[in-house]
């Protein structure tokens, strides 16, 4: 148990140097690109961008953001009512405009996404 309360350990997935962690072939990655990785520590899964498990140690995104003046984000990804969720709402929480591209993201179960939808519209998150 962390400090922040009980966490879900989830199955091995998106593995570093596994083809899971890998970014698509035709993703052009512009050389001075930042990029941030998250769920790096064995034993605590890392489900927000900008957060470790415990809601409040900084991944460096944030950082990296507002240095480039980065106000407002547009996200996608899986799962979403796990990552994009949490990250999400953690970007609204540190004041960015955030829109999650509802048609780029899945989630693990119909009922999980519906309520993720409905926390992230209360946080303040726009559907696009």
């Amino acid at each position: 148990m962390l400090s922040s309360g009980a966490q879900m350990l989830w199955p091995d997935h998106c593995v570093a140097g596994s083809a899971g962690a890998r970014f698509h072939p035709q993703l052009t990655i512009p050389p001075h690109a930042g990029i941030i990785r998250k769920g790096m520590h064995r034993h605590r899964d890392g489900t927000s961008g900008f957060f470790e498990a415990d809601g409040t140690t900084s991944v460096g995104l944030d950082q990296l953001l507002r240095a480039a003046g980065v106000r407002a984000l547009v996200l996608a990804g899986l799962a979403t009512d796990v990552c994009v969720a949490h990250t999400a709402i953690d970007a609204c929480r540190l004041g960015y405009t955030v829109t999650v591209v509802e048609a780029g993201c899945r989630g693990i179960d119909t009922a999980g996404s519906l309520a993720a939808w409905e926390r992230m519209t209360a946080a303040g998150v726009r559907r696009g």
